[in-house]
């Protein structure tokens, strides 16, 4: 009922419709997170744990939680969006590569200022390929992203045949001098260390001619 400017409520009636609910599971108020339980599900993101692993962690930390997967995902989509604040995918890649302590080094084209090339390694897998140099296994993916750039993949093998990644490569097409670029920044974090002597790939002619 309004009275003038103002909204009055009449209570018909004081009893709920329903019984109280025994189990608070899946009620968004007492389901959500708290401070804490936010910041831990935001450590744990940064390590790409799973969401279920999340919630379960969660549950055990707080036998009391009642939040369910919904609120992992919904809490996660959110701090994803605060973290890119305004900023494209691509320049939230650099960022993390940066801030990540990762080696990196791009070309962008000097007309439309798109990137052409990324390389990208992590110090440890740099660290294990100087320690097992003798072996390289190189190959490109298709169609991974929403640029439709290949991704060259970079893998070594250590003394007991198992395998590790190396480097990572996005590029703008596969052409001999786009290979080119991609092993002239690898060869450029060898320190000295001996050249590869085996160099495996699935016969990409292209790739052939710039490793020769």
């Amino acid at each position: 009922m309004r009275t003038g400017d103002d909204w009055m409520v009449r209570v018909v009636c004081r009893t709920h419709n329903h019984a109280p609910a025994m189990y608070m599971e899946g009620h968004p108020y007492p389901g959500r997170l708290s401070k804490f339980e936010t910041q831990f599900m935001v450590h744990l993101s940064t390590k790409n744990v799973k969401p279920r692993d999340i919630l379960t962690s969660l549950k055990k930390q707080n036998p009391d939680n009642v939040s369910t997967i919904k609120t992992v995902y919904n809490a996660r989509q959110k701090f994803q969006t605060a973290e890119k604040a305004g900023k494209t995918q691509m320049q939230v890649v650099m960022s993390f590569l940066q801030c990540e302590g990762y080696i990196f080094e791009s070309q962008t084209n000097v007309v439309t200022n798109e990137l052409e090339y990324l390389f990208f390694a992590h110090p440890g897998s740099l660290e294990g390929w100087r320690a097992f140099p003798h072996m390289l296994l190189m190959d490109a993916t298709y169609k991974t992203n929403r640029y439709r750039m290949p991704l060259l993949e970079i893998v070594g093998m250590t003394a007991t045949n198992m395998t590790f990644c190396i480097a990572f490569v996005f590029l703008h097409s596969e052409k001999v001098f786009n290979y080119t670029w991609a092993l002239r920044c690898l060869q450029s974090r060898m320190d000295g260390c001996t050249g590869p002597r085996i160099i495996v790939t699935d016969r990409e002619l292209t790739l052939m001619n710039a490793s020769a």
